[in-house]
């Protein structure tokens, strides 16, 4: 859950510390929450027939060097010292029972950009236990103590997925259906997300509108769509 996609957060918002996560509802026999892959399918590198010899080689040593825990951390906090210092006494890790990795360095209003990381773009190898031990403040809704934040709010909801989750991130459309299926996937998704607001908001009544929801699904051929979501599931499990 992320607060800062509705509302500012950090110290000097006015209504950050206004926004907490809700855990799973309780339902008559358990409590349940819904999986979404952190990650999105799709090329993040790529060496092109135009690079030489040379330049393939090097890449793919850098590489290799962002999947160590050194290479991760120059590539995304930056230098020592500057962007990033060890953890020092007193220090909590984002995760309380974890060892402390690093603890990143806040940069000064008024400062130039450092221009020495590539952040969020240099996600290629960070498991839960590297992310667990980034040193963060505990007031949950400082700047500094955003990922705690978020941390918290994670273990909200651990161990209440579903069992069995469809691997979307896995599996591998047909191209002789994949613009078929995007086209009918946008338009389920904004009907999903449209109609999910307004029974949110009590426009729209549980009671009396579920059964034309549901056949507003129908007419978006949901039925095809789940049919080519099935039988590319079933061609990756034959390819494993």
């Amino acid at each position: 859950m992320h607060p800062a996609i509705f509302v500012t957060t950090g110290t000097d918002s006015k209504y950050g510390a206004d926004y907490n996560p809700l855990p799973p509802l309780q339902g008559p026999n358990a409590s349940y929450a819904t999986y979404n892959y952190p990650s999105d399918p799709g090329a993040t590198f790529v060496l092109t027939n135009k690079a030489s010899e040379e330049a393939k080689v090097a890449a793919i040593k850098m590489l290799d060097y962002m999947f160590t825990e050194e290479g991760q951390i120059r590539a995304h906090f930056g230098e020592e010292g500057v962007d990033w210092r060890r953890p020092q006494e007193g220090d909590v890790a984002n995760e309380e029972s974890a060892e402390p990795i690093l603890a990143a360095i806040p940069g000064k209003e008024g400062d130039p950009p450092r221009n020495s990381a590539w952040g969020s773009m240099a996600q290629y190898f960070q498991p839960k236990e590297f992310r667990d031990g980034w040193v963060q403040e505990k007031d949950i809704y400082s700047s500094q103590g955003y990922e705690r934040r978020l941390q918290e709010a994670t273990n909200l909801y651990e161990g209440k997925e579903p069992e069995e989750v469809f691997p979307h991130w896995a599996i591998w459309i047909d191209p002789a259906v994949a613009d078929e299926t995007a086209m009918m996937k946008t338009n389920i998704k904004d009907y999903i997300d449209q109609n999910a607001l307004q029974f949110v908001t009590g426009s729209k009544d549980l009671d009396k509108d579920w059964d034309a929801y549901v056949k507003g699904l129908d007419n978006l051929n949901l039925k095809r769509y789940l049919e080519i979501m099935q039988a590319a599931y079933d061609a990756t499990k034959q390819g494993e």
